[in-house]
């Protein structure tokens, strides 16, 4: 028989249309701590209350309990597909981004929460819309899953290829032209000045005043990343990072807590 989650249930939803715990108490007509204490399962509500509740939430009976049926892999597949179509573009990722961290647990903990392999009290519950979690890594020889702030990372191990000696001696290289420093602050103050609007491109004075490096130490740190330089008018360069190459510093990120 399978186990009746609840209390997992109605944090879940509460949290996901958005209401406190009080504002759920009163619209059931019960105290705050009662709320409460179904939510960390010192108890469970009067069953003339389920249906109520449900209602609150618009899902059935069953999806309250947690033993609705689940669908098929193809099933899911199409309504996430069928979800990410009808949302507005400007809020794709923001979506993209929740699913992964429903993603990183249910892979990590082997299921919704059947195993938490790190320190609870340090994360963001994952429902709370916006909400991010510090790091969490889980490495299995199935798969690897690391969710740090805003990124997530899930790796298959099935697929995984030897790396071969030439992509030995790119990564180094690539490594080694970013290793220094002011390179690195270049970098990830360029992403930061532009990353939100793709059609920014960021003068020589703003650069070197976020950096706060000499005009000297900015440009030999261009000269080692991949730049898209646009000549002004005036005789100017503005600059931004090639398009091919914005999501480094993201991934650059995940490095600074090995």
């Amino acid at each position: 028989m399978a186990e009746i989650k609840i209390h997992e249930q109605i944090a879940f939803l509460r949290k996901q249309k958005g209401v406190t715990q009080e504002e759920l108490a009163k619209a059931l007509g019960v105290t705050n701590q009662a709320v409460s204490k179904w939510e960390s399962a010192v108890c469970c509500p009067d069953v003339q209350l389920l249906p109520e509740i449900a209602a609150f939430f618009g899902v059935t009976v069953d999806a309250l309990l947690g033993c609705s049926q689940t669908g098929t892999f193809g099933q899911l597949y199409l309504q996430v597909k069928d979800r990410m179509a009808a949302t507005p573009a400007n809020e794709v990722f923001r979506i993209a981004y929740r699913m992964a961290m429903l993603l990183h647990e249910g892979a990590a903990s082997r299921g919704y929460k059947g195993y938490i392999p790190w320190k609870t009290e340090n994360h963001a519950g994952l429902e709370e819309p916006g909400a991010t979690w510090g790091l969490s890594i889980c490495s299995e020889p199935e798969g690897v899953t690391v969710h740090q702030g805003s990124t997530v990372l899930l790796s298959d191990q099935s697929l995984a290829k030897p790396v071969t000696a030439h992509e030995v001696r790119r990564i180094a290289g690539a490594l080694e032209r970013l290793g220094e420093k002011t390179t690195l602050t270049v970098l990830f103050e360029l992403h930061g000045l532009t990353r939100l609007d793709y059609e920014r491109y960021v003068r020589m004075d703003e650069l070197i005043a976020a950096c706060k490096l000499s005009e000297e130490t900015v440009l030999a740190a261009l000269d080692r990343l991949p730049i898209d330089a646009r000549d002004m008018e005036d005789g100017s360069v503005q600059y931004r990072l090639e398009g091919s190459f914005m999501h480094v510093p993201v991934i650059l990120q995940l490095l600074k807590d090995m």
